[in-house]
Parts: C-alpha cells; structure tokens; sequence
C-alpha cells in the first residue's frame, strides 16, 4: 500500500516545479526495475515494457447494472483511467506513454508544452489534435483525439433519442532516442521488411509494363 501512495505522489509531483531534467513523469523514467514493480507495473517480456494500468470497476459494474435495468450504459471511459508505458530499447528507456481521459491532465500537460517545449508545432485533422515540442534533449508528443459515439435512448422507436457520448483519448509520449527493442519489435520489423520487399517487386513489374 504504500508503494501504491509513493506512486501516487509521484505522479503528482512531476508537475509541480520543473528543472532541467524534471518534467512530467520524468520521475517514473528514472524508476528501477525494482521500483517500477513495488509500483505495481507489470513487465511485458515480450514486449520489454512495463505497464501499468488502471481502470474504474465500479464504472463496469454500473454500465452491466444499466443493462440488467433496460437503460442505456455509459460505454466513455472514466475519466480517472489510464495507462502507462515504459518502453525498453539496448541501452535503457526508449520511450514512456502514458494514455488518459482526463481533460484537467491534458490541459496541465500542454500548459508545461507551451510554457517550455522548443520546436513547437501543432498539427490538426478532424479528430486528431497533435502537438510536437522538444525539452532538455527529449521529444515529446500530446494528442488528444475525438472518439465519436452516439448511443439511443428509450422504450419504443417514437420516443427514442440519440445521446451523444463523444470523448477525448489523450496521449502523452516521451521519446528519449534510443531505439525500443524486444522480440516483438523485431518481428514486427520483419514482416515490415517482407511487405515492403512484396511492394518493391510490384513497383518494379509495373514500372517494366
């Protein structure tokens, strides 16, 4: 349990009075092995990550309640959910991705983005809202994007309504430069390598034609 608070706390913390070399989450990049586990991440051997998730039980209870009830569930996400990511490379932390929905965390993350990232550039689409910064010799990434849901709502096709139940999936990534590496890593380079070996000979038949 109180490896859980001292997560917790760091977590908090990394918001809070940034340095060189403090940012937030940078506290869990810098966690071993060891701390990472008393943390509660679990390691993906497959993978050579760590991952810590976190999901609201009480949020899947209500939607099999509303269900049972004839009512409509709220299928969002809650919004204290999320998920991090310490990806590995050969010479340690390739990368750290933390995905969440709450809207207070995206809007401190991109205050620390505008107030200190270099390089700054934001790029749009219809759903898609990404922001590309630089800080103390790292990249960083933060998404937010759209998910559109409209669900119905009521006992008989005349009294029906729609219900929007839209919500933001934001993504928060770090990339220290070193390359991930695991043996899914490296077979998913591999079947990368055979399609684009498949697609080089069609471009060359083609081109002969």
């Amino acid at each position: 349990m109180k490896k859980v608070v001292l997560l917790i706390v760091l977590l908090c913390t990394s918001f809070l009075g940034f340095s060189q070399s403090e940012f937030p989450y940078s506290k869990i990049m810098r966690m071993s092995t060891k701390e990472l586990r008393e943390a509660k991440f679990k390691y993906d051997e497959d993978r050579n990550q760590h991952v810590l998730r976190k999901a609201n039980g009480l949020q899947g209870t209500a939607n099999v309640l509303a269900a049972l009830g004839g009512t409509t569930a709220d299928i969002r996400p809650h919004v204290d959910d999320y998920q991090i990511v310490v990806q590995y490379g050969d010479e340690g932390v390739a990368s750290l991705t933390v995905i969440f929905y709450k809207d207070e965390t995206y809007h401190e993350l991109l205050t620390f983005a505008t107030d200190n990232g270099e390089n700054f550039l934001e790029t749009n689409s219809n759903t898609l809202n990404k922001i590309q910064f630089n800080y103390d010799g790292l990249n960083f990434e933060l998404d937010r994007k759209l998910v559109g849901v409209s669900g119905t709502y009521g006992s008989s096709i005349g009294l029906a309504k729609s219900k929007d139940e839209s919500y933001n999936i934001y993504t928060y990534s770090i990339f220290t430069g070193i390359a991930p590496n695991s043996p899914w890593h490296r077979r998913e380079a591999a079947k990368q390598e055979r399609r684009d070996s498949r697609g080089a000979k069609k471009r060359t038949a083609s081109e002969l034609m």
